[in-house]
Formats: structure tokens, sequence, C-alpha cells
């Protein structure tokens, strides 16, 4: 999965504030992968997290954050907490986002810090340094405290003509 800086940018315009649910860490089985990401706002939503149970719990946190105006992260261990068969544990990183907020996000990956200081860890850096001087792809993962995400990059244009 990566950052569809696309979809959030028109989600913004729509609605203001946004708060963007994405699948930060899972240990043992989950519904979704690391990066998997959804859009919440007042009265709605786009995208999943799977998970059913988890997915009801993290729109209602979302909403809230989106009250409170502060980003926050949670963990879930899936089958004591909801009830669910997967078995593992699932960390959801919500972050709010508005215009303002849109306007830092201009790179070929996006990294920000969530848990800790704001001085961006070694580990971060020699990660976002083997991407750009080798070209590599970087998945999405939470290192050292921080969420390092790619963005969402058209590969091909498709048009389709007629009907």
């Amino acid at each position: 999965m990566s950052f569809d800086l696309v979809a959030l940018r028109d989600a913004v315009a729509l609605e203001t504030r946004v708060a963007r649910v994405v699948v930060a860490d899972l240990q043992g089985s989950g519904p979704r992968e690391i990066g998997a990401a959804m859009l919440v706002w007042e009265y709605g939503q786009s995208g999943t997290i799977g998970g059913g149970a988890l997915e009801f719990e993290a729109v209602e946190r979302a909403r809230d954050a989106l009250n409170g105006g502060r980003d926050r992260i949670d963990r879930y261990p899936l089958g004591p907490a909801l009830g669910q068969c997967c078995g593992g544990a699932v960390r959801l990183l919500t972050e709010i986002y508005d215009a303002k907020r849109l306007e830092t996000l201009d790179a070929e990956v996006i990294a920000r810090p969530v848990i800790g200081g704001a001085e961006m860890p070694l580990a971060v850096i020699r990660l976002l340094s083997r991407a750009r001087s080798q070209g590599t792809g970087v998945a999405p993962q939470l290192v050292a405290g921080w969420m390092v995400e790619p963005v969402r990059r058209a590969t091909r244009p498709l048009w389709i003509y007629g009907a």
C-alpha cells in the first residue's frame, strides 16, 4: 500500500478536515497489511482497513480525534479486545489533515514522527537515503517511532474512449 495523496487532497477539499487511519504495525495475523488506510470525516468514510469490528472502532476513534483535533496511535489485540479471529495485534495511526497540514506533504516518501521526538532517527535517514540513491521502493512501516510511507503515483496513464 502507499499514501494516496490525491484522495486525501480531494477529501480535505470537500470536508475541510479529514482523519486518515493507517495500519502502522501488525504482529501476527490481521485483516489487512501494513499501509492499508482509510479516510474518515464527520459523516462519511472512504477506503478500508478491514476487520469489521476493528474498522468500526477505528472510525469511532477517528471521529473522536477529529473533534479533539489530535493525532493518535492505538494498539488493538484483535482477539481479546474485539473478538476477531485473526489473533494478531494491530497498531493504527490516526492523523488529522486540513489544508495547512497538506502543504507539508510533498515528497516521494512521507516520513513523520508519531511516537516520541521530532528529530529524525538514523534508521529513517538511512532508509530514505537508500530509497533516493538506489531508486528502491520503500514499504510502509513504523521505524523508530516514525511512520514511513511511499506516495502513490500513477505508473501508466490510462485513457478510455467510447461507450
